[in-house]
This record gives structure tokens, sequence and C-alpha cells, in this order.
């Protein structure tokens, strides 16, 4: 006889309004915190429960968020196991009308044969401002992970007026071996880091983000800003030096409203 084997479902939502939150829902693995914050921006974490992530779980998080300024982070790296059958979901909405929104959760870390389908959907209205920032570690190389086999699709949409103004998505499956070699993907680094802006806050960071990305010379770091939106892309060859580098990114643009645990 096949055994049914447990699996997580978690599933919040979030409504705030002048930075007075109105709706906090929260079932499951899924939980919300709001810590005390000492500055005009509005703290959330999200946090998994169940202590990571395998197939067939299922989490799902929404928030809508009207004039307000918020940062969204979650509680510590979220971690993908192996696991037996179809690949974990993960969706996460979020719209915004006239609000600032810092998007910035700890790293998604993959381990060998994990299998996990994600899906981020943000949409911006009225004048309102993205700061979005998302890392991926293929398996850590400080602790001698090795990545021969996964499943990973990953899929983001900016939409602003209800135009789509950003959509990327990353697709792997099997053995990742020789994208590691590979100039054009990898080369030979496993941790990658996006960072997106939108809004009339580019004018404002454009700049100087100009001036911090050419600073940084120990590892791949490039900026490019076209259609109204700045996209940041840095690969390093471990976690720590990553989270340096966003470390040092953010605290020079946003530092009076980054997470109390964003720091290293």
């Amino acid at each position: 006889m096949d055994k049914i084997l447990e699996r997580s479902n978690g599933s919040s939502s979030l409504k705030i309004i002048n930075n007075d939150i109105k709706k906090i829902y929260q079932s499951g693995c899924s939980k919300i915190l709001n810590p005390n914050s000492y500055n005009d921006n509005t703290e959330i974490v999200l946090i998994n429960t169940a202590g990571g992530i395998t197939c067939n779980d299922k989490i799902n998080t929404e928030a809508s968020i009207i004039n307000s300024s918020l940062s969204i982070c979650t509680q510590a790296a979220e971690k993908i196991y192996e696991g037996i059958g179809d690949p974990a979901e993960v969706e996460i909405n979020i719209s915004l009308k006239n609000s600032d929104l810092y998007w910035l959760p700890k790293e998604l870390i993959l381990f060998n044969n994990s299998r996990l389908k994600r899906k981020i959907n943000i949409s911006l209205l009225d004048n309102s401002n993205l700061i979005f920032c998302e890392s991926t570690i293929i398996g850590r190389k400080e602790m001698f992970e090795k990545i021969d086999n996964i499943f990973f699709s990953d899929q983001w949409k900016i939409n602003i007026d209800s135009c789509l103004k950003h959509y990327e998505a990353i697709n792997i499956q099997g053995d990742i071996n020789k994208n590691y070699k590979n100039n054009y993907t990898f080369a030979n680094n496993s941790t990658l880091s996006t960072i997106l802006i939108f809004g009339e806050i580019i004018e404002k960071l454009e700049s100087e983000l100009k001036k911090i990305t050419k600073s940084i010379v120990n590892h791949y770091c490039e900026m490019t800003t076209f259609d109204n939106k700045i996209v940041i892309r840095c690969m390093a060859n471990d976690n720590y030096d990553l989270k340096k580098t966003l470390n040092y990114i953010m605290k020079n643009i946003i530092n009076d409203k980054l997470p109390k645990n964003w720091n290293l």
C-alpha cells in the first residue's frame, strides 16, 4: 500500500492602508509578524514554520498596500529540499496603490533533487515605487553541496498601471553542471541576485547606484537602465560574498528602511 506523505500548506494575506494594518490572515505554515519599527516605514516579516519547502507543498501569499511605505522580508532563508512527488508551488501576489514597497526576502536555497515552481506577481498603481531584491543559491559551495539534478521554475511579473512592465523567467531541469562552467550562464558561480527598481524613485537613485556598482570589483555586478526601470545583476562564488554586496548596495540607497534582520 502506498503511503500518503505529510505535506505543508500555507496561506497568508495582508492589507495595509495609510501605514495601518487593516487585515492579517494566516493559516497552516504561513505566518506574518509586524515587529516594532522606529521609522515611518512599516516592517512585515513572513515566516514558514515548516522550516523549508519540499515536493507537493503549497504556499500562497497575498498583499494589498495602499498609501503606505512598507518593507517585506522573510525571517530566514527559504530552503527547498529534496522530495518525492510534484514540484512545490509558491505564489506571491502583491498590489500597490500610491505606495512604496521594499521587497527584501532572504535568499532561496536549492538543494540537490529539489523541485519548485514559483510565481511572483506585483502590480503598481498611482505613482507607486518598488525596490525588489531576490537571491538564489544553487548549492552552497561553503557547505560542499553539489547539485546534480533539480527542477526550478521561477517567474516574475511586474505591472504598472495594468501594463506589463517587466517579465522574466528561469527554468532549470535536470543536470546543470554544464551550465556552471558556461560563461554565458553561471561561469562557475552558484549564487545570483537581481535587484529591480520601478517608479519615480529611479531618478533619485540612478546616479548613486552607478557609482556603487562600478566600485564592486571582486565579483560580477552590473547595472542597466532602460524603459524607466533599473536592473542590477550580481553573481558570486559563494553566498557570503553575495550578501556583502547586497548589504553594501542597500545600505547606501535605503539604509533607514532596511528590515532589522537584513544585515549580515
